[in-house]
């Protein structure tokens, strides 16, 4: 993998499974204003909790970068009133981390860098399933254990789930802009409009005595006008494709009180930031 992959998508609106920080989804790449004293220049760690967990391999170095996003339902959305909710993203990225770690155990032994961006969501009931979420939220990026940064931002997103016997369509249409302010450097932005697909479908292979194959497709459409800063001779696309599949049992099994990820591979389209990405949990 070339160049700098991010992953996007932690969590949806309320009553959706919540995965954990240690899932893993690819983000859509960005490349990152350079700070000497980042432990990777190369990382804009300030929008993690933005973009979401995984695995980067930058020019041959690795970086892990974990977000979970608690969520407090406030009031839930009906056909009258709109709902609202309090979340709580956080991100934590340790450098020099290969997935092979991962599998056999080891997790990070440190923290290099940390996020927090409390905001709030809210929730109006669309016609047609559709379900329309203007969020904000405002937060502060560490590193080397001071605060580096302030981050805020804003969006809206539309999303519906259609079920139909077998089959789910999960579409989605996204857009954010996320601004981070350093003491000491120029500030940068990210402003970004997502499409995209998720096409689930089960078959009549079992898995076990009480569940069924769940198969997945998906894709998701990235127009990002002006990416971040880049590293010196790396040009991001301003228009980013993704295509990729996903597996899962259903119902899903349970981890303890957990329901267990979904699990696939994609592969973004990105000029220089092309690259594969391991899905764990929901694609986007």
């Amino acid at each position: 993998m070339e160049g700098n992959q991010l992953l996007t998508r932690q969590l949806r609106a309320a009553g959706r499974n919540i995965i954990p920080g240690l899932a893993f989804a690819l983000v859509t790449p960005y490349a990152v204003a350079a700070r000497p004293d980042a432990p990777v220049s190369t990382v804009n760690h300030a929008f993690a909790t933005e973009l979401g967990t995984g695995f980067y391999d930058i020019g041959g170095r690795s970086v892990f970068i974990a977000t979970f996003t608690p969520a407090w339902e406030v009031r839930e959305a009906s056909s009258v009133q709109s709902g609202t909710r309090l979340i709580l993203p956080l991100s934590a990225g340790s450098f020099n981390f290969v997935p092979d770690d991962a599998i056999e155990g080891h997790l990070p032994d440190r923290i290099d860098t940390f996020s927090i961006a409390p905001g709030v969501e809210l929730d109006f009931l669309l016609h047609k399933d559709w379900l329309f979420t203007p969020w904000v939220r405002a937060g502060a990026s560490f590193a080397g254990g001071t605060s580096d940064g302030f981050v805020y931002g804003a969006g809206a997103r539309l999303i519906r789930d259609i079920t139909s016997g077998d089959r789910g369509i999960t579409q989605l249409h996204d857009l954010m802009l996320v601004n981070v302010s350093y003491r000491n450097l120029p500030d940068d932005s990210f402003l970004r409009l997502r499409n995209a697909v998720d096409l689930r479908q089960r078959t009549s292979l079992r898995l076990g005595a009480e569940h069924q194959l769940l198969a997945g497709l998906y894709g998701i459409l990235d127009v990002i006008p002006d990416p971040p800063a880049a590293p010196a001779g790396v040009k991001p696309s301003s228009l980013q494709l993704e295509l990729g599949f996903t597996l899962n049992a259903d119902p899903r099994p349970q981890l303890r009180w957990l329901n267990w990820p979904r699990l696939g591979i994609g592969y973004r389209f990105a000029g220089d930031f092309s690259g594969w990405r391991i899905v764990i949990g929901a694609p986007f």
